[in-house]
């Protein structure tokens, strides 16, 4: 008899950072876990090959240039991909990832390189099977990462400050952030991706979430039987 083969699920929250990917990426694999759901994560620069080069070095790292970095990150996520992700799908793990091809796009696209460039070096990457896109506003960003990491931690490319729109970092990070928020809403109009505010309380935000998972993975949910 053959057995039914189970395949896996790709799910991506995408955003901003402080706008807590990371957090409710977290309680996704927690909730999806206790259903009786295999899990996987994958997130940004956590490569086995190259990840530890770039935390070490990040502040080099980002004042190369912009197709640089790309090729970088590219490196990473590829290496992801083929030691971790696919092997995980193929599996039938769902694999919660914390950020994609989609924010290293959006990042080097505003600071000038071409954005069919930038997908070519992703065009062969899984297809997730569901994108939600975080959202929040700058200034409300900007008193997150105030609060939970310091002033000091706006430095130079997290706060777009290499894009000379001013040499006050706050000034500059809420410019820049306006300029990844619009990217974001633009590439989730473009391909239908659900938007949820995070505004509300960390228990609402997580609930708009999974009002858009659940649908995707209902089918390896386990039922309880009592």
């Amino acid at each position: 008899m053959e057995l039914m083969k189970i395949s896996g699920r790709l799910i991506v929250l995408e955003g901003p950072d402080g706008v807590g990917r990371t957090s409710h990426a977290r309680l996704l694999s927690q909730r999806l876990e206790a259903q009786g759901v295999a899990t996987a994560n994958f997130g940004l620069a956590r490569s086995a090959l190259i990840s530890e080069h770039i935390e070490a070095n990040s502040g080099q790292l980002h004042n190369f240039g912009p197709r640089t970095r790309a090729l970088l990150y590219a490196t990473d996520m590829w290496d992801q991909v083929v030691h971790h992700i696919q092997p995980a799908l193929d599996a039938g793990f769902v694999v919660v990832a914390d950020r994609f091809s989609f924010t290293p796009i959006i990042r080097e696209s505003v600071r000038g390189t071409s954005k069919d460039w930038l997908n070519g070096l992703y065009a062969s990457a899984p297809d997730p099977d569901i994108v939600i896109v975080l959202d929040a506003g700058p200034r409300r960003i900007l008193h997150r990462v105030i609060y939970t990491d310091g002033i000091a931690e706006l430095k130079g490319y997290e706060s777009g400050m290499d894009l000379g729109h001013s040499n006050i970092p706050t000034v500059s990070f809420i410019h820049y952030q306006k300029l990844l928020r619009n990217k974001f809403k633009q590439l989730a109009k473009e391909n239908s991706f659900p938007i949820v505010s995070t505004k509300g309380t960390f228990e609402y935000t997580h609930e708009e979430i999974w009002k858009h998972v659940e649908p995707v993975v209902t089918d390896l949910i386990v039922k309880s039987t009592s």
